[in-house]
């Protein structure tokens, strides 16, 4: 037991040193499998399965005794259930099981003015009766049923991921305590759509720019009432839109709530976690505007041009292509482990994971995977 809660430690090290400016004795290993992908590699249904806590459970504890990372691989928690007894408008299930977020804009343009005034009562009163199916049936006590249907899913699986986390021995230093979004991806994802929000910044840029404050201000106060846990206690930010727009319109629109949000993060004794999705090549300057360290994981973005030009006080992950996972040889796998690390991970600061999570079973070969880990293992040393 006591070589087992060593090697844990050890993980732990690993991360702790990272993000405190430290260099640790190799690169710590992280690759997110998603209950979906975990479920299909062990053969099951998500029509059915992913409804089952038992076979959720049983596909994360075989994705951890598969894949030796330093982080557990899967969670083993699922929504699936709450997004169907509620009807989440945002969040709609397949032919197959797997759920998708649809494009769809549930403010209006001309609701703007009424949705910077206080965006907390417009979401309560207006986007969520719009957006849960479960309100428009029953306006009453429909709130009372989504609270009890989140409790009742949560307790099935309350538990489940420290048990796993202890087994196998699995850093947890790295505690996530909440999910937002820029004000500006807040707005694009959730109440305009992603295609009404570039015309907004055409047609209504004023009510854009104050939308995005309003929105700044609605986070800070969740931030604010966030509870803290964990060694590095993180909210994770996973950035949207600035890949699709003009250097000049994310300069002007998206980028200052953003600064402002992650300032009041930090202030708040959280480190942000933030996933820089697609190609960010045209903005990693802005990058370092930053204040103190910041975890940046990034999708697409060129790795040697990260290396050039994003400052190495921050922390920097992903980046390892994960299609090479699926369609390639183990030693091509290989092959791009050792060129991420030496693009990468000279600083110190670097912690290895692939460009996307699998978010389906076919998205990697088991073999693969278990080549890149053991191959950085050795590889990974400093």
């Amino acid at each position: 037991m006591c070589a087992q809660k060593t090697l844990q430690e050890e993980r732990n090290q690993l991360f702790l040193d990272v993000h405190s400016g430290k260099k640790p004795a190799r690169v710590p290993i992280s690759y997110g499998i998603t209950v979906e992908a975990a479920l299909e590699k062990v053969g099951y249904n998500l029509l059915r399965d992913l409804y089952s806590p038992e076979r959720i459970y049983e596909a994360a504890e075989e994705m951890a005794r598969l894949f030796e990372t330093d982080t557990l691989p899967t969670a083993p928690f699922s929504q699936a259930a709450v997004f169907r007894y509620v009807d989440q408008k945002f969040m709609q299930p397949g032919a197959d099981g797997f759920f998708q977020h649809p494009d769809i804009a549930p403010l209006d343009v001309d609701e703007y003015p009424e949705f910077i005034k206080d965006p907390f009562e417009f979401i309560v009163r207006k986007i969520q009766p719009r957006v849960f199916g479960i309100l428009q049936e029953d306006p009453l006590l429909g709130n009372i049923k989504i609270k009890i249907a989140r409790d009742v899913v949560a307790s099935k699986f309350a538990g489940m991921a420290p048990k796993l986390v202890e087994k196998y021995q699995r850093a947890n230093a790295i505690a996530m305590c909440g999910l937002l979004w820029a004000p500006f991806d807040f707005i694009a994802d959730y109440i305009r759509s992603f295609s009404t929000i570039l015309m907004d910044i055409k047609r209504k840029p004023q009510w854009v720019l104050d939308a995005c404050e309003a929105v700044l201000e609605y986070e800070i106060r969740q931030i604010k009432n966030t509870p803290k846990r964990g060694a590095i206690p993180c909210i994770s930010y996973p950035l949207h839109m600035p890949p699709f727009m003009r250097p000049k319109e994310v300069e002007k629109f998206w980028w200052p709530t953003f600064k402002k949000l992650i300032i009041a993060t930090q202030e708040a004794g959280f480190m942000p976690s933030i996933f820089c999705e697609q190609n960010w090549d045209p903005h990693l300057d802005l990058l370092n505007d930053l204040p103190g360290t910041v975890k940046l994981a990034f999708e697409s973005s060129d790795q040697k041009l990260i290396a050039q030009k994003v400052s190495t006080r921050h922390v920097f992950s992903h980046g390892y292509p994960a299609l090479v996972l699926k369609t390639g040889t183990k030693e091509q796998c290989i092959d791009e482990a050792k060129r991420t690390l030496d693009n990468l991970a000279a600083g110190g600061n670097y912690i290895f994971s692939a460009s996307k999570a699998a978010i389906r079973g076919s998205d990697f070969k088991t073999e693969n995977l278990q080549a890149v880990i053991e191959f950085l293992k050795e590889y990974g040393k400093y």
